[in-house]
């Protein structure tokens, strides 16, 4: 559990920095630049890096949470039995 908080923290952390331009613009562009070659998608232009680079830290906790909903949802019923 405190794992599953600390993760949040950190990304409520991460957010803020990127919102309030703590984290500064070169790395974050270069953080996103380099993940989305990576997989082989269209890098964002400039103006484009902070609203993505939210929405890939939105798609990671949604996909982290709903993987542990799963884990818990499964390991319930099935321990219930």
């Amino acid at each position: 559990m405190v794992i599953v908080v600390t993760f949040h923290v950190l990304m409520l952390l991460l957010v803020v920095g990127i919102v309030s331009r703590a984290i500064p613009e070169k790395l974050v562009s270069g953080l996103i630049g380099y993940l989305h070659s990576t997989i082989g998608i269209t890098v964002p232009r400039a103006t484009q890096v902070r609203a993505i680079t939210l929405v890939w830290i939105g798609s990671l906790v949604a996909v982290v949470d709903g993987c542990l909903f799963l884990l818990i949802f499964i390991t319930t019923s099935l321990s219930s039995k």
